[in-house]
C-alpha cells in the first residue's frame, strides 16, 4: 500500500525555504555578534593591563635593572653585543662570572634597546607594560579555547583576576624580570599554535611556529622548561583527545628541551662550580639540616599561597632573615607539606579524567618546582616574581568558585553585547568588580613604590624589617642617593647616622655582612670618624671571598687621611693590582705621594684616574693643587679650571682657583671665587 503524504504546495514551499534562511541568518548573525565580542573583551583585558601599569613607563632604573643594562658592559655594546650574549652567561656582562643562569632572549632585547634609545629606562619600562598587556591578551583567548562551555564568562574573569592580581608588580615594574614576562609569553604563543595545530588538517606551519614559541620560552628563562608537560596537557584538556597529535607534539618537545640541555651545557661548559651561596642570598645556607631545609622550604611554598591569598603586604626582599628557619615540630612547616602533599597526590590521581582542578594545581606546582629549594638551592630564598606563572592557577580556581556561588553555571542565556553579557551575569560581576577594583588600587599603589629605589627600599625596610639586605639597601639609598643631594651641612649629618643606623641593623641580623661594613666604613670616613672607619674596613675585608679593590682603596684613603701615607700607598698598590683601570684608586694613591712630598710623582697618577674618567673633577682638582705646590700656576689654574667646569659647586676647587690666582698675582679674578666659596660655606651651614 502506498504511503500517504501530504503535498507541499509552492506556497508552503517558499514559507519553509523562508523560514531556514531566516534561522540561518540568525545563527550566523550570532556567531559573529558573539565573536566581536570576545573580541571587545580581549581588548578590555589588554588596556586594562596597560592602563594599570602605565604609571611605570616613566619610572628609573631599581634593584637589579642596572645589571642588565646600564652596569652592563655587554649589553652597552649594542646590537654588536648579540653574538657575546648568546654564547655567554646571563651575567656575564655584569661581572664576568662563570655563571649557570642561560638566559640569552631578555638581554639581545636591552641591548636593541640600548642600541636605538640609549640609556633610557622609560623606554625598557614602557615595552614591559606593552608585553604584559600582550601576555594577558594571549592568555585571555587561551583561556576561550580551553573553556568554550563558560560562554566567554571564565575566560574573562579569570584574566581580569590575572591582569589585576598585585602579586605581579615586581615582574611588570622591574625591568630586569623581562625575562619572566617573556617566558611566559612564548609559552602562551607556543600553546596556542599547538592548538592550531591539534584541531585543524595540513598545519605543520603551527607546529614548527609552536615549537620555536616553546624554545624561546626556555631561552627567556629555565622556567620555560616546565612547559616541557604543561603544553601536551593543554591539548589534553580540550574536548576531544587526539592522542596521535599529542604524540607528535610531545615528541617534538623532547628534541627541543634535548636542542636546549645541549646547547646550554656547551655554552656553559666552563663552569666548574657554582657561585658560592651564602645565607644573605638564601636562608637555606643557614640551616643545619637537610630536614631544616625542607621544613623552611615548605613554609615559604605556604606563605606563597597566602599571598595569592591576601597580597599584603609585598616586599621586593625575603632574604635572611626574614624567612625563619623551620624544624618538622613548627605548625606552618607542618601544614606545608600536608597541603602540598595533598593536592600533588590529588592533581597525579585526577589528571587523567580531565578534572579542572588537577589541571590547576599541576599548572602551579610546575612552574615553582624549580625555584621552591625543596630538591635544590637557587639564589633566592622567595621572590614574588616566582608567582607570576603559577597565580594563573590561583586565579582560575577563584573564578571557578565565584561562578559556582553566584550559579552563573545555570544561565543560558545568549549574549552578544558587553551590556548583555554583563547584564546576565550580574551577580558574578558585582563579586568580581569589587576583588579586581582592589587588586587594582592595591596593584596601583604597590606600583608607585618601584619609581626608584630611595621609595622601594624606603617603603619595604618596614615590611621586611627581618631581612639585612632590606636594612641594608635602605642605608644604600641614603647614603648613595639621598646624602649627595643634600647641600646642607647639618642635615648630610642627620642622613649618615640614618644610614649607620641601618648598616647596624643588617650587621646585626647577618654579622658576616661584608657589603654592610664597608658602606659603614664609608659613612665613618665622611663623619671624618677615621678610627671607626679603618676598623669596619678591615672587617668587611676578611669578610670578602676574594680580595674587593674597592675596600683596598677606601682603605687606603682613609689611612692618606690620617697622614699615613705610607701605609696608604701599600694598601692602594693591592688594589690596583686587582682593578689596574681602578680610577679613584689612582687618584687617592696621587694624593698619597702628595702627602709624602714627592709631586712629581704624583701627577702621573692623577693623569690615569683622568685617563679612565674624563670627568673627574676631585682627580683634575688635585692635579692643579699638584702644579700649584710645584709653582706651576699657569697649569694649576687650567686644571682648577677644568675641574670647575664639571662641577661648580664644589668649594675647595672655587677657593684653590681663587688662590691660584691671587698667588700669581692677579687679584682682579681672584676676588670672585673667594668671595663665592665663603658664601657657598655659609649656605651649606644653614
Amino acid at each position: 500500500m502506498a504511503k500517504h503524504t501530504t503535498p507541499i504546495s509552492k506556497n508552503n514551499k517558499a514559507k519553509t525555504n523562508t523560514k531556514t534562511v531566516a534561522k540561518r541568518h540568525d545563527i550566523i548573525g550570532d556567531a559573529t555578534s558573539l565573536k566581536r565580542l570576545k573580541t571587545s573583551l580581549g581588548i578590555i583585558i589588554a588596556v586594562l593591563a596597560f592602563v594599570i601599569y602605565a604609571q611605570s613607563i616613566h619610572f628609573g632604573y631599581t634593584l637589579d635593572d642596572g645589571t642588565v643594562i646600564r652596569e652592563n658592559k655587554v649589553t652597552k655594546k649594542g646590537i654588536a653585543a648579540i653574538p657575546t650574549i648568546i654564547s655567554h652567561g646571563y651575567w656575564y656582562g655584569f661581572n664576568e662570572s662563570k655563571d649557570a643562569a642561560y638566559r640569552p632572549t631578555s638581554l639581545i632585547m636591552f641591548a636593541i634597546e640600548y642600541q636605538i634609545f640609549d640609556d633610557n629606562p622609560k623606554v625598557s619600562h614602557l615595552i614591559n607594560v606593552l608585553l604584559y598587556a600582550l601576555t594577558c591578551w594571549l592568555l585571555y583567548f587561551l583561556l576561550c579555547k580551553l573553556f568554550e562551555h563558560q560562554n566567554l564568562v571564565f575566560p574573562f574573569v579569570c584574566s581580569l583576576l590575572y591582569v589585576t592580581h598585585p602579586i605581579h608588580t615586581e615582574v611588570v615594574d622591574s625591568i630586569k624580570s623581562r625575562d619572566e614576562i617573556l617566558c611566559f609569553l612564548f609559552a602562551l604563543i607556543a600553546a596556542h599554535s599547538f592548538i592550531r595545530y591539534y584541531v585543524s588538517k595540513n598545519t605543520i606551519l603551527m607546529l614548527i611556529a609552536g615549537g620555536i614559541s616553546f624554545f624561546l620560552a626556555m631561552l627567556s628563562k629555565e622556567t620555560g622548561l616546565c612547559f616541557f608537560i604543561i603544553l601536551p596537557l593543554i591539548l589534553f584538556m580540550l574536548p576531544d583527545t587526539n592522542w596521535k597529535k599529542i604524540g607528535v607534539v610531545f615528541g617534538v618537545l623532547i628534541v627541543l628541551v634535548g636542542s636546549y640541555i645541549f646547547i646550554r651545557s656547551q655554552i656553559l661548559e666552563s663552569i666548574t662550580t657554582k657561585r658560592e651561596l651564602l645565607a644573605i642570598d638564601n636562608t637555606m645556607m643557614a640551616t643545619k639540616s637537610w630536614i631544616n631545609r625542607e621544613a623552611t622550604a615548605f613554609y615559604i611554598l605556604l606563605r606563597y599561597i597566602f599571598l595569592l591569598v591576601l597580597p599584603h603586604p609585598l616586599s621586593y626582599d625575603y632574604s635572611f632573615s626574614e624567612i625563619k628557619i623551620q624544624t618538622l615540630s613548627d605548625l606552618p612547616a607542618l601544614l606545608g607539606i600536608v597541603v602540598y602533599a595533598a593536592i600533588g597526590i590529588y592533581a597525579a590521581i585526577k589528571i587523567r579524567t580531565k578534572n579542572f582542578f588537577a589541571f590547576a594545581i599541576i599548572i602551579y606546582i610546575l612552574p615553582l618546582a624549580a625555584v621552591c629549594n625543596v630538591f635544590f638551592i637557587i639564589g633566592s630564598t622567595m621572590a614574588e616574581r616566582f608567582m607570576y606563572i603559577p597565580s594563573l592557577a590561583f586565579c582560575m580556581m577563584v573564578t571557578y568558585f565565584l561562578i559556582k556561588l553566584t550559579k552563573t553555571e545555570a544561565v543560558k542565556s545568549r549574549f552578544n553585547t558587553i551590556p548583555q553579557f554583563l547584564s546576565a551575569n550580574t551577580s558574578l560581576f558585582i563579586l568580581v568588580f569589587i576583588l579586581c577594583g582592589l587588586y587594582s588600587i592595591k596593584t596601583y599603589s604597590r606600583s608607585s613604590y618601584w619609581k626608584d629605589n630611595v621609595e622601594l627600599f624606603g617603603a619595604d625596610v618596614a615590611a621586611a624589617d627581618g631581612s639585612a639586605r632590606a636594612h641594608y639597601n635602605w642605608g644604600s639609598a641614603i647614603l648613595l642617593n639621598k646624602y649627595p643631594e643634600e647641600k646642607n651641612t647639618a642635615r648630610k649629618g642627620v642622613l649618615l647616622d640614618q644610614a649607620i643606623v641601618e648598616f647596624n641593623k643588617a650587621v646585626k641580623i647577618f654579622d658576616l655582612y661584608p657589603d654592610a661594613y664597608l658602606n659603614l666604613g664609608l659613612c665613618y670616613m665622611d663623619k671624618e670618624n677615621n678610627l671607626e672607619a679603618i676598623r669596619n674596613y678591615e672587617i668587611a675585608r676578611q669578610l670578602y671571598p676574594k680580595p674587593n679593590p674597592k675596600v683596598f682603596n677606601n682603605l687606603g684613603l682613609v689611612y692618606g687621611k690620617t697622614g699615613q701615607f705610607q701605609k696608604a700607598l701599600t694598601i692602594l698598590d693591592t688594589a690596583l693590582k686587582y682593578e689596574d683601570d681602578f680610577a679613584e684608586a689612582h687618584n687617592n694613591r696621587g694624593n698619597a705621594l702628595a702627602g709624602l712630598g714627592r709631586y712629581p710623582e704624583a701627577i702621573p697618577e692623577f693623569e690615569k684616574a683622568i685617563e679612565q674618567n674624563k670627568k673627574y673633577a676631585e682627580a683634575l682638582r688635585n692635579l692643579g693643587s699638584t702644579y700649584g705646590n710645584l709653582k706651576d700656576f699657569p697649569k694649576a689654574i687650567n686644571y682648577f679650571t677644568q675641574s670647575y667646569k664639571i662641577d661648580s659647586t664644589d668649594v675647595q676647587t672655587i677657593f684653590f682657583l681663587g688662590l691660584t690666582y691671587q698667588m700669581s698675582g692677579d687679584t682682579a679674578k681672584a676676588q670672585p671665587f673667594i668671595e663665592k666659596s665663603n658664601r657657598l660655606k655659609i649656605e651649606q651651614q644653614k
